[in-house]
Formats: structure tokens, sequence, C-alpha cells
């Protein structure tokens, strides 16, 4: 797709990232990369795939293990929440019954003027799931990090995965502190909670301020939705926006994601969509 960002790229920005890739890579690999192997269309395959990894690995085992007894809370529609008690300074999300997070429908249309033009729906494609924390992680330096596979809740459900990331003890931003933090990275506010960066194609939705962090000025989007847009939506969204912002209409200088986000998203490029 014209403008989008390397893959590999993305992959080899963190070790987080790269741990992450070899779990797409070894997901994919189960089918040889069968390129009609529809995640969503195909629950069998998704169970077949999942148990393979699942059995395959110690650290799935002891996992599980460190997991046990754990209180967890429901982390809205998405992931049930645990605290460790080995990793005090991070969170555990776990996905569960046959979903992995959400996915934004995308909808032309507001006949209500909500301003609304994404809506959280259901995700049954693990790789999708994995690719969504690789892409966060590429945008900075909040890292999410994958630490395994578990059983299913109960009978013909789906292995679950388990992402870990590191707290975040501040208060929840307001709607235009998200987007002031954004505009730097050159990401446009297309609709309600959704952020487009033009050039490299990244689609942030649901960033909404339960799902965001701003830590010294960097938003840290620890349960945002980040895709690649496809042609139709860089389409929409252009017709509905002015000029992407360029770095020097911010006013700003280039971070790297040693603390915000990734050069590759800050660099002027000519617009893609």
């Amino acid at each position: 797709m014209a403008g989008e960002v390397e893959w590999r790229l993305v992959e080899d920005s963190s070790p987080e990232n790269r741990e992450l890739g070899e779990v797409v890579r070894r997901l994919e690999g189960i089918y040889d990369g069968d390129p009609s192997l529809d995640w969503k269309e195909s629950r069998r395959r998704r169970a077949e795939a999942l148990t393979v990894l699942l059995t395959a690995s110690d650290k799935n085992r002891s996992l599980a293990g460190r997991l046990e007894g754990a209180e967890y809370e429901i982390g809205g529609d998405e992931h049930f929440v645990l605290r460790v008690d080995d990793q005090p300074d991070r969170v555990f999300k776990l996905t569960h019954g046959d979903c992995f997070g959400c996915y934004s429908f995308f909808s032309p249309h507001d006949p209500d003027l909500t301003g609304k033009h994404f809506h959280g729906s259901v995700n049954e494609d693990p790789v999708f799931y994995l690719k969504r924390w690789m892409l966060v992680n590429f945008l900075g330096g909040y890292q999410t990090r994958f630490e395994g596979l578990l059983p299913p809740e109960e009978k013909l459900r789906m292995p679950r995965i388990c992402v870990s990331q590191p707290t975040l003890d501040v208060p929840s931003p307001t709607r235009k502190e998200i987007l002031e933090s954004l505009l730097p990275y050159r990401f446009v506010n297309i609709s309600d909670d959704a952020f487009l960066n033009f050039e490299t194609r990244i689609l942030l939705t649901d960033a909404a301020p339960r799902n965001v962090r701003i830590v010294d000025g960097t938003p840290a989007l620890f349960d945002a939705i980040a895709s690649f847009a496809p042609d139709k939506i860089c389409e929409w969204a252009s017709l509905r926006s002015n000029t992407p912002p360029t770095i020097a209409d911010a006013g700003v200088s280039t971070r790297t994601n040693q603390s915000g986000f990734d050069d590759a998203l800050v660099t002027p490029r000519p617009p893609s969509c």
C-alpha cells in the first residue's frame, strides 16, 4: 500500500516488537503462510493454530503458574486485567471468550451528527490483535509486551493471549490534551477519538481519554486501537481534513522512540494518502 511504513521497521523498532513479530510469523507459518487463510472466517483454524503455539512453549506453562489465583477485574470489553506479585510495576491483560480485543468498524455516515465514524466491534483475528500492539509500540517508548498464551476459559473456547504493560499513575487527559499531544507527530483528528497520520497511514481509533495517558507531554496509547488505514478511509479523511500539518507548523523538534514517538513518524515526507 503506497505510503505505508515498511513492516520491517515496525518489527525492528523494539525488543517487544521483535517477540510479537515472531509470534505472528509462527501463527501464519502453521499454514505455510497460506494467503487464503482468513482468521475471521475460520474458527477451527484459529483454534488449531493457537493450540499449537500454546502447547509448544514452556513459557506458556510458566505463565499459567504465575497467574494462578490472581484476582482480575474486567477491563472494558476487551480484557481481564490482573496484577502479578513478581511484576508489581506492570498490568497484565488477558483476552477472553473467542475474542481478541476489538477493532473499529468504519462508517462514512453519521446521520445523528455524533461526530463518530469509527465504532468498536468484536475482533476475532489474533494476528490483527498482535499487530495492533506492534503498531502502538512503534509509535513510542511505552511498550506492550507479549507474555504468552493461556488455555481457554472453558471447553470450545479459544486459547487466550496475555500481554503486559507498564503501570501509568497519571490522570486521564482531556480530548483537547490528546489532540495537542498527537499533533506534533503528524496525526490529524479525523473523527471523534480517531486520528490518522497521512504519511505512514497509521490509524488510531478509540483514542479516548479512558484509553490514553500523557506522560511528560508524550501520549501513552495503552488501550487505543492502531492499524493501517485502507484506501477508502484515507480518501474519506483527505476530503474531510485540511492539508496535514508539518513539523514546522507544529513548532516542535523531532523525538526518538526513547522519549516519544519514532522518528519515522515525524520526518517530513510527501503526503501519501
